[in-house]
């Protein structure tokens, strides 16, 4: 895996995920470097003081840009959309689908195209398309580019989509007065990065320590670099000719992951959070595999995930294959498959025009030798 290590954070990404953590925030509210606290080995407050030039750089920037929010009021109830991600609004999350580094490279033609592809990702009606077939899926994008800001359109794929109806209502106002509303986000991004950019000198150490380490020790290859001990690099074949641009980020300093998209033009991008090594190193390592223990047997204990994990045992399937196996839409397995994913019970590959998924053998693996402990009474 190909990496273009970048040496300064994704600012419109930065911008848009400011905006997420201010909307329920107020002005002079104590920031913390971490949550759920008991999960680590350290204290809060040892954490806190590690750390206490990007609390201040946290406290600036949030409590300014809440001056910002209070000018765009339409666009402070479009960032309450949430995402089918846990931990991202719809719009934050959609940011991952440009290529713009500030908000000044973004047209609104990409913008809107962005908001189709995650409008697609969460769409109720998913089995009328073979998301498994990707001429297929190219053929769709062609056909949003083909009538983009036909409101009508867009409106359809809203109301096919999984959002609940308030914010279907928040979706279509956006489209049906797409000019007005993208020149007024454009304009609130612009003042968000603005202030991030007046303080990011104070806490740019990190990135530069982030980009140091990463050339110095990968220099073009994400398998010599520390993504290595988080990922398994094998396992990521789709796109793989190209090059992966990293971002380290500020704002989301404890996230990692990585987008891909069937839209060629889109580049595939990483984001790694300054201290998301940090955190890690510091979690209680018994609790972390406790709770993933948990996820995983909420996940196993579902009738259909069961019967989904036992059909991949015999081999990998690609969706379409497990939906008609097992008597179910595609949209609905694609559903269980996010939870199979999230339990790291279960990958993907790409081969062809095809997206397989696989049992995860080595997690597997692990829970066999965990319920092989406790029959020995270990």
């Amino acid at each position: 895996m190909k990496l273009i290590i970048e040496n300064k954070p994704n600012v419109y990404w930065e911008a848009n995920a400011i905006v997420r953590e201010i909307l329920d925030r107020e002005k002079g509210e104590p920031v913390h470097i971490i949550e759920n606290k008991d999960r680590f080995i350290v204290s809060e407050d040892e954490i806190n003081e590690k750390y206490s030039d990007l609390i201040k750089f946290y406290v600036k920037v949030f409590d300014e840009s809440i001056d910002v929010l209070k000018d765009y009021p339409e666009w402070k109830e479009l960032f309450s959309i949430q995402s089918n991600q846990e931990d991202y609004g719809f719009f934050e999350s959609l940011t991952r689908f440009t290529n713009a580094k500030e908000v000044d490279e973004l047209s609104k033609t990409e913008f809107f195209n962005a908001c189709y592809y995650h409008l697609r990702n969460i769409n109720a009606e998913a089995e009328q398309v073979d998301l498994d077939d990707m001429e297929e899926t190219k053929k769709a994008l062609e056909e949003v580019k083909d009538r983009a800001f036909d409101a009508e359109y867009y409106i359809g794929k809203i109301m096919a989509s999984e959002l609940d109806n308030d914010e279907k209502i928040k979706m279509m106002d956006l489209f049906q007065h797409a000019d007005e509303r993208f020149a007024a986000y454009v304009e609130l991004i612009q003042r968000i990065e603005k202030i991030y950019l007046k303080y990011y000198g104070d806490v740019e150490h990190y990135v530069r320590s982030k980009v140091e380490l990463f050339s110095s020790s990968g220099k073009d290859d994400a398998k010599n670099t520390p993504i290595i001990n988080y990922m398994d690099i094998e396992q990521s074949s789709f796109r793989s000719a190209e090059p992966i641009h990293l971002y380290f980020s500020i704002i989301n300093k404890g996230t990692f992951g990585m987008t891909i998209i069937m839209d060629e033009s889109i580049r595939p991008n990483m984001i790694f959070g300054i201290l998301f090594e940090e955190l890690t190193e510091l979690l209680n390592k018994e609790k972390h595999d406790a709770e993933l223990f948990v996820e995983q047997m909420k996940a196993l204990g579902e009738e259909n995930r069961f019967n989904i994990m036992k059909l991949l045992s015999q081999k990998p399937h690609y969706l379409k294959e497990i939906a008609c196996t097992v008597g179910l839409t595609p949209a609905t397995v694609s559903h269980h498959m996010e939870q199979l994913i999230k339990a790291e019970l279960v990958y993907m590959t790409t081969e062809g025009r095809k997206v397989y998924y696989h049992v995860n053998d080595k997690k597997i693996e692990k829970l066999g030798e965990l319920f092989g402990q406790w029959s020995k009474g270990v």
